[in-house]
């Protein structure tokens, strides 16, 4: 396959992957009441399988995509960049451990690096959004809406933010390992 045949089906799929990741991240679904605004789509997945085939710049050129998609449909409100924000750091916890675990010198096997990659991606993520909802979001959409909690902050990021976060990353990796098992070939993955 030649070099401009080969980047040309990269930006390919990575425009296809952008696209079906905003059809994903209109699917969404709260999974803890305390933190109802806080919901989980299935929009990463794409995302996390082109950064394991092309790696970090295509997974997130493929999440600016989705973003970009999500802001021209629901618009570009002050809230709507909180959350678009939000969501960039959320797919940059999970997809920077993927790139390191499947990058292209990595001694890792595909079931090694899928574990280990959950795994750190979970715990990145969970510890991330924790520290950004407590010290700007939080207090950005309490300054800029009038928001009050239900709850203590301290109180709403430990029974809320975090257990939201860990469950999003448990499932999200557990999605992404069944998926990307059955798609090795198209992924140019070996055991």
């Amino acid at each position: 396959m030649s070099l401009s045949h080969s980047r040309m089906q990269r930006y390919t799929l990575t425009a296809c992957f952008g696209a079906l990741a905003f059809l994903l991240m209109l699917f969404e679904f709260p999974v803890i009441p305390v933190v109802s605004y806080l919901k989980l789509d299935f929009s990463d997945l794409p995302v996390l399988l082109g950064t394991i085939m092309y790696g970090p710049v295509t997974g997130i050129m493929i999440t600016i995509i989705k973003l970009l998609l999500h802001g021209a449909v629901r618009g570009f409100s002050p809230v709507e960049l909180l959350g678009l924000f939000a969501s960039f750091c959320s797919s940059l916890s999970l997809l920077l451990p993927v790139a390191w675990f499947f990058r292209k010198n990595s001694q890792f096997t595909f079931k090694r690096a899928m574990l280990w990659s959950g795994i750190t991606g979970t715990l990145v993520l969970a510890l991330v959004m924790t520290v950004f909802n407590l010290y700007v979001l939080t207090p950005m959409y309490m300054k800029m809406f009038g928001w009050q909690p239900t709850l203590p902050i301290p109180q709403l990021m430990a029974f809320g933010v975090l257990p939201f976060n860990i469950i999003k990353g448990i499932i999200v990796s557990a999605v992404l390992a069944i998926i990307a098992s059955r798609m090795k070939h198209f992924l140019h993955i070996s055991d």
